[in-house]
C-alpha cells in the first residue's frame, strides 16, 4: 500500500457507506432480519426512534466509534460516529484512541475495517 492509499482509506474511515438491496424495506424489517443474526456482530444493537428511526450499534470501545444504520427506500446508509475524547495536560492533548490502538493512523485504519466489516455482513445478511 501507498502513502497515498493509506490516507485515502484513513480519511474513508468516517465517510458514510450504502448498501443497494433489490427491493424496499423499512428499518423496522431490516432490525428484525439483522437480529436473527445478532452473533455475528462485534457490539449489539437495538432499534431507537430518537431523532428518526434507526438501527443504533453500541460503541467499539476499543475504537470509539458507534454505527448508525437508517434505511430509505431500498438503500440502507451506515453511519460512522466517532465519539471519541482526549486528555489534555500542560497545552498537549492525546486521543485516547491513539492510547488503545496505537499513534499514527492505526486508529483510523480499524475504524475501516471495522465499518468495511459490519457493511460487508449486513450486504451479505440482506442481499444473501
Amino acid at each position: 500500500m501507498s502513502i497515498k492509499d493509506d490516507l485515502k482509506k484513513a480519511a474513508y474511515s468516517a465517510v458514510p457507506r450504502k448498501i443497494e438491496m433489490g427491493r424496499s424495506m423499512t428499518v423496522e424489517e431490516l432490525y428484525d432480519l439483522l437480529d436473527r443474526h445478532k452473533d455475528e456482530f462485534p457490539v449489539p444493537f437495538k432499534l431507537t426512534s430518537f431523532l428518526g428511526k434507526r438501527i443504533t450499534f453500541k460503541r467499539e470501545p476499543r475504537l470509539e466509534l458507534q454505527l448508525l444504520v437508517t434505511v430509505k427506500g431500498n438503500v440502507i446508509t451506515v453511519r460512522p460516529n466517532i465519539q471519541e475524547s482526549s486528555i489534555e495536560s500542560n497545552g498537549f492533548s492525546i486521543r485516547t484512541a491513539d492510547m488503545k490502538n496505537g499513534f499514527g493512523l492505526s486508529t483510523e485504519f480499524g475504524r475501516d475495517d471495522y465499518v468495511n466489516d459490519v457493511v460487508a455482513k449486513i450486504t451479505k445478511i440482506v442481499n444473501g
